[in-house]
């Protein structure tokens, strides 16, 4: 551990097994906290071979960013030449501050009007930011590739389902259709509520970055409130979602010019969590999320009625 350290021109302190990692932990092959002797903390991440490239360029990016002054962003330790990621003992690390935060109380968080003004106001600054500096392509495929990609592994494996998703994917066709024209940002890639680290009701940091790039300027506000949605169909007219949405579309023109195509954004992006129940084999999270989606599709006109009276105000 020692040596590792040294790499990043820093030294060792002690390991802190007492502290609780958030996020997922399926990122790494495996993660640790450690203290430097000057009490800073750093999260310890051993990686997978194939991430290092990728990690690296993530360094790149959240060092410029924080260099930037874009808040909540966090910088990796470096090398003396300038890499997020080095080879120790054969096998490639990174280390990042490791921020302390309160619990995010759940479900309560998604009634927190402040928690939706962060959350947008991080977006914008991050997209705002994302302008002036070199950013990474998209590190996945576009929405429309991403779900026929999924939908046809359904078809093949599961036609129970796909024979439900008959009634949805027609809500997706005008969204699929215009967006190539819909403008890029720059995206965490995963932003929803349990990858920001809090301080009560204000961010203190945000983690989980392997997303991110450029995405459809809806990218990042369609993750989060699907993400807050499913948690009761009630957080998706009340709370955090209505002052995130009046958050950026006040403040951000081209979300604005493209708020229409916000909720098929959000469905499509259900499509990540459908799979991924699917191949859980999580009966009951399938039928959840099939109910979420016809919902969104049933009540989109009603939800966008609300969102407006919001940042109508």
């Amino acid at each position: 551990m020692k040596t590792l350290f040294e790499k990043f021109s820093l030294t060792f302190g002690r390991q802190r097994p007492d502290i609780e990692i958030p996020g997922s932990p399926e990122r790494c092959i495996a993660r640790f906290v450690a203290e430097d002797t000057n009490g800073k903390l750093w999260l310890v991440e051993k990686l997978k071979e194939a991430q290092a490239g990728w990690r690296n360029t993530l360094g790149t990016l959240l060092t410029d960013l924080h260099h930037k002054n874009v808040p909540f962003v966090h910088a990796p330790a470096l090398t003396s030449d300038g890499r997020a990621v080095i080879i120790h003992e054969g096998v490639p690390y990174q280390m990042t501050p490791f921020i302390i935060g309160t619990d995010l109380p759940r479900p309560a968080y998604c009634a927190d009007k402040v928690r939706g003004r962060a959350i947008g106001t991080f977006i914008n600054t991050l997209q705002s930011a994302g302008q002036q500096i070199p950013t990474p392509l998209c590190s996945t495929p576009p929405l429309t590739e991403y779900v026929a990609d999924i939908v046809t592994i359904i078809t093949q494996r599961r036609p129970d389902i796909a024979r439900q998703l008959e009634t949805i994917l027609p809500h997706l066709d005008t969204f699929f259709t215009e967006q190539n024209v819909i403008p890029l940002a720059l995206a965490h890639g995963d932003c929803h509520p349990l990858n920001i680290i809090w301080h009560q009701t204000d961010i203190a940091g945000v983690i989980d970055w392997e997303f991110a790039g450029e995405k459809i300027v809806l990218y990042d506000a369609a993750n989060c409130i699907g993400c807050v949605g499913i948690e009761h169909p009630n957080w998706l007219i009340n709370g955090l979602v209505p002052e995130l949405v009046a958050t950026l579309y006040t403040q951000n023109p081209l979300f604005a010019a493209n708020i229409h195509h916000l909720i098929p954004a959000v469905i499509a992006l259900r499509f990540a969590w459908l799979s991924e129940w699917l191949r859980k084999d999580d009966t009951e999270m399938q039928e959840l999320e099939l109910d979420y989606m016809r919902l969104l599709t049933r009540s989109r006109s009603e939800i966008e009625k609300f969102w407006k009276q919001r940042y109508a105000m």
